[in-house]
C-alpha cells in the first residue's frame, strides 16, 4: 500500500455473507472485491461473520475500514420530535427506555445511536449489540488497520433514497437482503413508519400485500408508485417482477469504477 495511493476496505457485516471491496487512490476509485461465506457455526451469528471479517482484514490489508450491518443486527425506533427534548442526551434516554420496553434486558447490552435531523421533525434509534461493536474495533485494530466508520444498513440506502426521491408526499423504502426486508416511510420528509421483518424466497410476490399490511399498521395509504426497492442480490427475474409491479429501483450511480449491473451485489458495500 503506497502512501501516494491510499487504500480502504469497505465492508458489508451480515449473517450470511460479508461482501468485501477496496477502494484506491484519492479518488477512491473501486478496487478489489470478494465475498466471504459465513458458516453457521451455531452462538450468536454475528460472531461467526466476524470470522469471515478476519479473512478480509488479512486479504486486503487495507489502512481504513467502513462497515455497513445488516438488518439483522440492528433494531430501530422512530422518535417524534418532541418541543421539551433538549440535545442528543435527552432522545438517547428516551430511546433506551423504549428499546428496554419493547426487548427487556436484551436491551442493556445495546449501544443506541440517532440520526441528524433538521430541528421539528423525527428521528430515528438505532441499536446494535456493544459487543458486536467492540469485538469489530479489535479485529480491525488487530490487524493494524483504523475502524473508520460503523453504518446501518438503514443509513447507507437511506443516503441514496434520499437523492432519488421527492421530500413532498409519502415516499416509501423497500431494502431487501436475504432472509430481511426493512420498510422505511417518510411524509414529507419526515421519519413516519420504519420496521424489519423475516423474508422468504418468494418475498418479490408477496411484497404488495406484505407493505398493504405496513400501510394499515403505520395508518397511511399504500402507492406502489411511490416506493423505491433496494434489493442488490436481486436476480434479473426478481428485478422485471419489482418493475413490473410498479416498484422502482434504487441503485447506486455508476462512477469511479463501480458499475450497477457487473457489481450489484457490492452495493451494499459500496454504500458503507
Amino acid at each position: 500500500m503506497s502512501l501516494l495511493s491510499p487504500e480502504s476496505l469497505q465492508l458489508f457485516f451480515s449473517p450470511t455473507a460479508v461482501l468485501a471491496l477496496s477502494r484506491v487512490g484519492w479518488r477512491q476509485q473501486l478496487g478489489r472485491t470478494q465475498s466471504y461465506a459465513v458458516s453457521d457455526a451455531g452462538g450468536d451469528p454475528w460472531q461467526a461473520a466476524l470470522s469471515a471479517v478476519g479473512g478480509a482484514l488479512k486479504e486486503f490489508g487495507c489502512g481504513s475500514v467502513r462497515v455497513l450491518v445488516s438488518h439483522h443486527f440492528v433494531q430501530y425506533r422512530v422518535l417524534p420530535w418532541r418541543d421539551e427534548l433538549r440535545g442528543d442526551e435527552e432522545y438517547l434516554a428516551l430511546a433506551q427506555l423504549e428499546f428496554a420496553s419493547a426487548f427487556g434486558v436484551l436491551a442493556k447490552d445495546w449501544t443506541v445511536c440517532l440520526s441528524d435531523e433538521r430541528p421539528g421533525v423525527s428521528r430515528v434509534a438505532a441499536a446494535l449489540p456493544s459487543e458486536l461493536l467492540a469485538a469489530l474495533g479489535t479485529a480491525v485494530s488487530g490487524a493494524g488497520a483504523k475502524l473508520a466508520s460503523v453504518q446501518t444498513y438503514l443509513a447507507g440506502a437511506e443516503g441514496l433514497w434520499r437523492h432519488r426521491v421527492s421530500r413532498h408526499g409519502c415516499q416509501w423504502l423497500v431494502m431487501h437482503e436475504p432472509g430481511r426486508i426493512c420498510v422505511a416511510v417518510k411524509q414529507d420528509g419526515d421519519w413516519r413508519w420504519l420496521r424489519h421483518v423475516r423474508a422468504d424466497e418468494d418475498w418479490v410476490r408477496q411484497l404488495p400485500q406484505m407493505l398493504v399490511g405496513e400501510a394499515m399498521l403505520a395508518d397511511l395509504d399504500p402507492a406502489t408508485e411511490q416506493v423505491q426497492v433496494f434489493a442488490p442480490s436481486a436476480d434479473a427475474q426478481a428485478r422485471d417482477a419489482l418493475q413490473g409491479l410498479g416498484f422502482g429501483l434504487l441503485v447506486p450511480a455508476n462512477g469511479r469504477g463501480f458499475m450497477a449491473q457487473r457489481d450489484a451485489i457490492f452495493a451494499p458495500a459500496w454504500l458503507a
